[in-house]
């Protein structure tokens, strides 16, 4: 870590970078499921993906004949007797459902996107059971992923991710997974719809935990830093929030999409690289170059006529302020992470749980882009809720 604040920093202006962001508590919603009438769909892959009306169309919530029908009907059926299990509250259970319909419009297009019953059916099926077996017993890949919503239920089933209890909930309503590649979901959308919502609860579950390792980092920086006083403190959150309203006031000035992403990706891999490495450190790819990634973050800023330029520092007072609890992820945008990224050791990684905070600041709602993938989820999850009001 960089050295402490220049004592001599006085700025009374609080910088509020706009997050434009979708604050959903939970408590604050009153959705009502059966109000739903239109699936978000799309049989365009992933990498084609552009806007949301390029990318998506709507289906008929009432048509039994779709596989996201009976996906919605496995929501709302078993919302009782699933809600107790879980013990969720109606808000909890209504808005994790939201997040469940968002992930099958993200994750296959409602069932429509190109591929998606070639790979499970007839001889697409077969091969890729075999490839799946192959992949996982000779090179230790993960399970085949079923459903609408992609879940790898084998690993569920057989891992400590999901409690004892949550694993008995699964089978409960009949879910199964008796080999890496074979289970119930593909055939059955509305297990789908429930094996989401128990691994969404479990996600939802680790929110606090993730919201503890922002403070102990919070903490461990300011130690780092030497802020001693409450108004040291607020003069590093001030320095942070200048930086983030300088690159979001720049990313959101451009127009053209690609290099946006640029930008957005310049300043995650920047976020991310090895700390304090310099320029021509051996045993460090370049990608994961502190001092690289933030070159090149300047050259793309500087492209783009930045009246400012970024320093080491900055790296500092940056990640001081995507820990405090104003700029943590809410719960929706936590569970379309932890859905993305997982809850574990991996999941809970300080740097890659910020630079998906980065992703929801830098974001385009409009692009559907695989980069974004709590945005597009996020985003999908609101227009679900919308609905409903």
């Amino acid at each position: 870590m960089s050295g402490g604040i220049n004592s001599n920093y006085n700025n009374p202006n609080t910088y509020e970078y706009d997050k434009n962001k979708v604050r959903t508590n939970f408590e604050d919603t009153n959705i009502d499921l059966e109000a739903i009438s239109i699936l978000y769909a799309t049989d365009k892959l992933e990498d084609e993906r552009t806007t949301f009306e390029e990318t998506f169309y709507s289906l008929d919530a009432n048509d039994e004949t779709t596989d996201g029908a009976k996906f919605l009907d496995g929501l709302i059926d078993n919302k009782e007797t699933l809600q107790a299990d879980l013990g969720l509250s109606d808000e909890e259970y209504d808005n994790l459902a939201c997040i469940a319909l968002a992930l099958a419009s993200q994750e296959t297009g409602m069932g429509e996107e190109a591929g998606y019953t070639g790979e499970n059916k007839g001889l697409g099926g077969t091969l890729r059971k075999l490839a799946k077996w192959a992949d996982t017993t000779f090179f230790g890949g993960a399970s085949a992923s079923s459903g609408l919503t992609q879940m790898k239920i084998y690993d569920f089933m057989n891992s400590n991710t999901l409690t004892d209890e949550q694993k008995s909930i699964l089978n409960k309503y009949g879910i199964e997974a008796d080999g890496v590649a074979s289970n119930n979901l593909f055939e059955n959308p509305d297990k789908a719809a429930i094996a989401s919502m128990v691994v969404l609860t479990n996600i939802y579950e680790n929110y606090d935990d993730y919201k503890g390792v922002l403070s102990t980092e919070h903490s461990n920086l300011e130690t780092e830093l030497g802020l001693t006083t409450d108004e040291a403190k607020k003069e590093a959150e001030i320095k942070g929030e200048k930086v983030l309203y300088d690159i979001t006031s720049l990313y959101n000035g451009i127009t053209n999409a690609e290099e946006k992403v640029e930008i957005r990706e310049a300043v995650k891999s920047w976020l991310m690289a090895k700390n304090d490495t310099k320029a021509g450190d051996k045993g460090v790819d370049d990608e994961y170059n502190e001092e690289l990634c933030l070159n090149n973050l300047n050259e793309l800023l500087a492209k783009h006529s930045a009246d400012f330029t970024l320093t080491a520092e900055d790296l500092d007072f940056i990640r001081y302020e995507l820990t405090t609890e104003a700029a943590a992820l809410n719960p929706q945008e936590y569970c379309a992470y932890g859905w993305n990224k997982g809850t574990g050791t991996t999941g809970m990684q300080l740097d890659r749980m910020l630079s998906d905070t980065i992703g929801t600041i830098l974001e385009n709602p409009e692009d559907f882009d695989y980069d974004q993938f709590t945005v597009n989820v996020s985003t999908l999850a609101q227009k679900y809720i919308e609905q409903t009001m």
